[in-house]
């Protein structure tokens, strides 16, 4: 871009747009996901597998506790049984062949002068007879207590061990002390198996759902892109591009109210269009006679005794005219804000009454009958009084205009609460329903406005909505066939 400065010289100026990582609402909304997808499937796994370990140690214990309680219990029989020693050692050891099988177990039983009485496993030979260098551990069984460790015994194994500890009662008396040690590396291979299947398991269904989340995206950013390029072509000025609406979400509510906007500025655009005709007309009518009368006065065929008059018709065709640029310039002024309300109290029936007078001479050609129904003699209200005489002279106007010959216009004011409620009615034709809110667009004129008054461009009732809705009070219209076409609005009364 290229600016000026104070000393007047040019100055270059370049607009840097800085890109996005993601550029598209698909490329940021498919990241958002995909980011929760993992996060949860990460805190997820590392809950369940830390879990799980702890679930399969505790497995793992309970397992040697109720085995070395089977153990115990063999023991106990010698003496409840009178069952031979040699009998209960064969048990034993069939026993602790199974538990080392299953669990990859070494089995140590210790007397209470800490020497190993049996050892199984790899360390049958070596251990046997040898006095254990843990009294600690070895007190604690003594005393009756069951205990679970996975530190102790470090120097007899060349891996962790996960140990649990029991004593074996015989008679009264604790006599012995059962170990069973379980290799943790044992323990922690079922748990990475259990994890590998996990983690497998956590890909594939991350998998599925990233397609999922890919044709989703795609699925949710399809009809944006749609409405992106119907929106631009709107901006074109093509206002017949709609946008296929499927569905009822917010996406869909945003199509219909894209489409909604695209027929309203279509409406607005053919209006726009039928307003320059009509004005085109309107102004065309008297330039061509103002031309045509000036023409005739200084060729000299309109001879000096009817200047005066031909004159006057001039002037009255400018006056036209002046009161068309005048609407339009005062329309344009309302709907910008540039025409602030000058409120005050004043009397509206004093106000309907001398409007009326306004329109004796037509009442008189139309032969036109008016009714006046007022509230009381005077009603005082507050608002701008210049304005809102514009209002009634224009609805009077309107009635007037479109009232039929020898038909019947009705003034009428109720006072209801804090309000006075106006209605201006008329007789004549019912405006169709589908006209009714037309009515009030800037560009709307109907066609039998003009086939019934070349004075006007139909922006009359634009300025009447303007004002009151600057005055925030109620407008309306009720038109019935058979029935009189009838034009309220309220004032604050005081």
């Amino acid at each position: 871009m290229e600016y000026k400065n104070s000393m007047g010289s040019r100055i270059q100026v370049r607009e840097i747009k800085r890109k996005s990582l993601f550029p598209t609402l698909f490329s940021k909304l498919l990241t958002l996901y995909l980011s929760i997808l993992v996060v949860t499937f990460i805190f997820f796994f590392a809950i369940f597998s830390n879990a799980f370990q702890k679930y399969y140690v505790d497995y793992t214990e309970n397992i040697m506790i109720k085995q070395a309680k089977l153990i115990a219990s063999e023991y106990q029989e010698v003496g409840s049984m009178k069952q031979s020693l040699q009998k209960t050692l064969e048990r034993v050891f069939l026993r602790v062949e199974v538990l080392d099988s299953y669990l990859d177990a070494t089995t140590w039983i210790v007397d209470r002068d800490y020497n190993m009485v049996v050892a199984s496993g790899k360390q049958d030979s070596m251990m046997m007879d040898r006095k254990l260098a843990n009294p600690e551990v070895i007190q604690e069984v003594f005393k009756g207590n069951v205990i679970s460790q996975q530190t102790g015994f470090e120097q007899y194994f060349a891996t962790p061990v996960l140990t649990v500890g029991y004593p074996i009662i015989l008679g009264n008396q604790i006599e012995y002390a059962l170990f069973i040690h379980t290799p943790m590396p044992q323990i922690q291979k079922i748990i990475d198996e259990v994890r590998d299947i996990l983690m497998k398991a956590v890909f594939i269904t991350t998998s599925i759902i990233f397609v999922l989340i890919y044709f989703m995206s795609k699925q949710m950013t399809k009809p944006l892109k749609q409405m992106n390029q119907i929106a631009k072509k709107i901006a074109n000025g093509d206002f017949e591009k709609r946008v296929s609406i499927d569905g009822e979400d917010e996406i869909s509510q945003l199509g219909s109210s894209l489409n909604y906007m695209a027929g309203e500025l279509d409406k607005i655009e053919a209006n726009r269009k039928s307003f320059i005709a009509n004005v085109s007309h309107d102004m065309r009518s008297p330039l061509t006679s103002i031309q045509g009368f000036v023409t005739a006065i200084l060729d000299g065929t309109i001879p000096p005794e009817k200047h005066e008059k031909y004159l006057r018709i001039v002037l009255n065709e400018s006056q036209r005219m002046i009161k068309m640029t005048n609407d339009i310039l005062e329309l344009n002024k309302m709907e910008e804000g540039n025409l602030p309300l000058k409120k005050m109290e004043f009397d509206i029936h004093e106000m309907i009454r001398d409007l009326l007078d306004n329109f004796e001479q037509v009442t008189k050609e139309k032969e036109v009958k008016v009714n006046v129904i007022l509230d009381k003699k005077d009603q005082m209200v507050f608002a701008d009084p210049e304005k809102i005489a514009r209002v009634v002279q224009n609805l009077l106007d309107n009635a007037f205009k479109f009232v039929n010959k020898q038909g019947t216009i009705e003034v009428e004011t109720v006072a209801k609460q804090h309000k006075i409620w106006v209605y201006i009615r008329n007789s004549g034709p019912a405006i169709p329903e589908e006209e009714q809110k037309n009515i009030w667009e800037r560009f709307y004129k109907a066609d039998l406005s003009r086939g019934k008054d070349k004075k006007g461009m139909g922006i009359g009732l634009v300025i009447v909505k303007e004002t009151m809705k600057q005055h925030n009070e109620e407008l309306g219209i009720i038109s019935k066939e058979g029935e009189m076409v009838t034009f309220y609005f309220t004032l604050s009364k005081i």
